[in-house]
């Protein structure tokens, strides 16, 4: 292990890295300070498969439809709980890494699995073990509407389409229920909002005028603000009329 981390000196602004393993798979390796992490690309990221499932959340899924299909209750305790808790742990390091490879695809499949998981943790754990987890449902989903964002630019050249997929994120973000007095739930959906709103404002300066006026008029819309959306509307059926026929 000397020898390996000697030929992968640690460089904090490029500590991660996607490569082949010995036996051909791909893997993703973190170099820290002293020493390396390891996540499969697939499956649990840490390689395991608890009670032979892809996860511990496929495990409780299957439970729970066996339950439904029996009629019977479904029991979980705060041990299942934790391992649920834990895993998805495991799942948020890996999106991480991948949102800083560019992996926007796979960002995306993370992220989606964390909040099937919340949804799962919400319907069959009480309020306090679920608000656990539920408080970061807005960085959560924020980091899902942009890795598809971005996808759909890395993938199609379609930053019209990101941006739609943004402005129905912020439309999400904002119809989110908060738990009550959750200040950390607060603070995640107030900076999810932001960084949203934010990628929105690079993007359109990429984007053709008619998107850029798209989204103004939604906003107005959202904040209530009907005469400027009135205006809004007047250019863009202006811009429409002048726009050649496709």
């Amino acid at each position: 292990m000397t020898a390996f981390l000697a030929g992968w000196a640690y460089d904090e602004a490029r500590p991660v890295r996607r490569i082949k393993a010995e036996d051909g798979r791909e893997v993703l390796q973190v170099r820290l300070p002293l020493g390396l992490e390891q996540y499969e690309i697939d499956g649990r990221p840490d390689g395991k498969r608890p009670m032979s499932y892809e996860s511990w959340f496929h495990y409780y899924c299957h439970q729970a439809r066996a339950s439904c299909r029996d009629e019977r209750e479904l029991n979980l305790s705060e041990g299942d709980f934790s391992r649920l808790q834990q895993e998805g742990l495991l799942y948020y390091y890996r999106y991480l890494l991948f949102f800083q490879l560019r992996e926007y695809g796979l960002c995306t499949r993370d992220t989606r699995r964390n909040l099937k998981l919340l949804d799962f943790v919400s319907k069959n754990f009480p309020c306090e073990q679920a608000d656990l987890l539920e408080q970061y449902r807005p960085y959560i989903l924020r980091m899902n509407v942009m890795a598809r964002a971005l996808f759909r630019i890395q993938k199609h050249e379609d930053v019209e389409g990101a941006l739609r997929i943004l402005r129905t994120g912020i439309q999400t973000l904002g119809g989110l229920e908060e738990p009550e007095n959750n200040q950390v739930f607060e603070f995640e959906k107030a900076r999810s909002l932001s960084s949203v709103e934010d990628l929105i404002t690079q993007l359109e300066a990429h984007a053709p005028k008619h998107v850029a006026l798209e989204n103004e008029l939604d906003k107005a819309v959202r904040d209530e603000d009907y005469e400027k959306a009135a205006v809004l509307r007047d250019e863009l059926a202006d811009l429409k009329k002048k726009r050649p026929r496709e």
